[in-house]
């Protein structure tokens, strides 16, 4: 299952578990609860002391001085934790549970939960990700982590911006 990309950079280096536990371990930086930063420095300015080091141990961050540093990075787990979340949708659904049912227990629309049983549904069908997701609207990252299955790597939103409106006609006025 693919990360999100702030995260996946860092799963490059020490591994997708440690990433993860890495990123939740973060304490909220900023006015924004899920906002998280974390300093990666040069390989000679890593000191035993540094936060780095406390989390991971010394060869993991040097490992992370080494392929990353120095850089600020600002990883987030809240729109893949959501999606882990939407799991939960698909297992009620097989339990018997009704679409109104799931909605009021998971907080969420009705259309969200059709929208992630048809996405499953759909999965099984043979549909490809990219199509599940432009046809239903959902991120692909989000269905690759709802159906825990791999997904490519998309460059092109989900929902796509229309085309430019045509310009006017102009008309001389003779001025």
């Amino acid at each position: 299952m693919r990360l999100p990309k702030s995260v996946q950079e860092i799963a490059e280096v020490i591994g997708h578990e440690k990433a993860l536990w890495l990123v939740r371990q973060l304490p909220p930086c900023g006015k924004r609860d899920r906002r998280r930063n974390l300093y990666v420095p040069k390989p000679n300015n890593l000191t035993t002391n540094h936060k780095l080091v406390e989390l991971l141990g010394w060869a993991d961050a040097m490992s992370m001085c080494e392929a990353i540093g120095p850089k600020t990075l600002q990883p987030s787990l809240q729109y893949y934790d959501r999606a882990l979340d939407n799991r939960d949708i698909l297992t009620l659904k097989d339990k018997g549970y009704e679409v109104s049912q799931i909605a009021r227990e998971k907080g969420c629309s009705e259309k969200w939960v059709q929208n992630v049983i048809s996405a499953r549904d759909m999965h099984r069908a043979g549909y490809d990700a990219l199509v599940i997701a432009h046809a239903l609207r959902i991120s692909v990252l989000a269905i690759g982590c709802i159906l825990d299955i791999d997904v490519p790597e998309s460059s092109e939103p989900v929902k796509r911006n229309p085309p430019p409106k045509p310009p006017s006609p102009q008309f001389d006025l003779g001025f």
